[in-house]
């Protein structure tokens, strides 16, 4: 056969014949190759990560004797890289368990030591405020026992004003002061009022006592009858007179005519008042509102 002619102008049966040729030479030639040869050209290389193998192309050349012959050409390709599967061991995720646990606990801890921090602060507040309203209270009754005091020193002071003006006004005997106040009163207010200022209601003790509020009255008051409040009363026992401090009456000037004989008034009428005009004692209603008499002791 000319070696000239291509395989484009070979017919059907030409063809085949040719390539019967070929892969009877390729197969000669394999044996010829020694066994160690052929394995080492075959082998796999190992890697961790890729696999080669040995791939044998056939390549077509022209021989000498004018025939086409095939020459094998080795090329290594690499093998698909195969990744294994990541498993976890059981031992690694008891152990990532443990420190998510360990972790939100120590999330935990800061979160209620800062709360302890807070409360911390507030107790410190807490005690600075009521260290502030315990001095607050001490300085309160500081300021109330100054009041105290200066009501205390008021009051005396009024009494003693009260003292000096009833004797500077009113009439005076040897050892007390009366003085007329008029002013409409039931007997307990007249007696506040008295007491207020320093005195009390009169209370004459004597006959000479009794003569110098006869005479006051007349002069305050003339030519009209008006009855005066004096410190005298039975409520405590019906018939049993006393005087505001407590004392029993010993000298007494009732009112008496042929129509009329004081005290008349029995259990409603207990408190005792002078007329003005002749300064007798009428026994009267402690809540009827009159004129009264204060006595301040020299």
């Amino acid at each position: 056969m000319d070696s000239s002619l291509g395989p484009s102008t070979m017919d059907s049966s030409q063809g085949s014949h040719i390539m019967d040729w070929n892969i009877n030479r390729f197969q000669a030639d394999l044996d010829v190759i020694p066994t160690e040869h052929l394995q080492e050209i075959l082998e796999l290389s190992e890697g961790p990560e890729e696999e080669t193998v040995q791939e044998v192309t056939l390549t077509e050349i022209g021989g000498s004797d004018g025939k086409q012959i095939l020459e094998e050409e080795e090329k290594e390709a690499p093998l698909p890289t195969t990744l294994a599967p990541s498993t976890t061991p059981p031992a690694q995720e008891e152990e990532d368990g443990f420190t998510y646990v360990f972790s939100r606990l120590n999330s935990l801890d800061a979160a209620v030591h800062r709360l302890n921090v807070q409360f911390y602060h507030m107790d410190v507040k807490v005690a600075q405020f009521s260290q502030g309203l315990a001095e607050l209270r001490g300085g309160l009754t500081e300021v109330r026992e100054s009041l105290a005091s200066l009501n205390e020193i008021a009051t005396r002071n009024q009494k003693e004003l009260g003292r000096i003006d009833g004797c500077l006004r009113g009439r005076r005997t040897q050892s007390k002061c009366f003085l007329i106040f008029k002013d409409f009163e039931v007997y307990d207010g007249a007696q506040k009022l008295c007491a207020f200022r320093g005195g009390n209601l009169a209370m004459p003790a004597d006959t000479t006592e009794l003569a110098v509020l006869r005479r006051y009255l007349h002069d305050v008051f003339q030519p009209y009858n008006w009855p005066a409040w004096v410190g005298i009363n039975d409520r405590r026992a019906e018939g049993l007179w006393l005087f505001e401090s407590g004392q029993r009456v010993s000298v007494f000037d009732w009112y008496r005519d042929h129509l009329v004989t004081q005290p008349n008034g029995g259990a409603r009428e207990n408190c005792v008042s002078l007329s003005s005009d002749d300064g007798k004692w009428w026994d009267n209603d402690c809540e009827r509102r009159m004129y009264y008499i204060c006595e301040y002791r020299l």
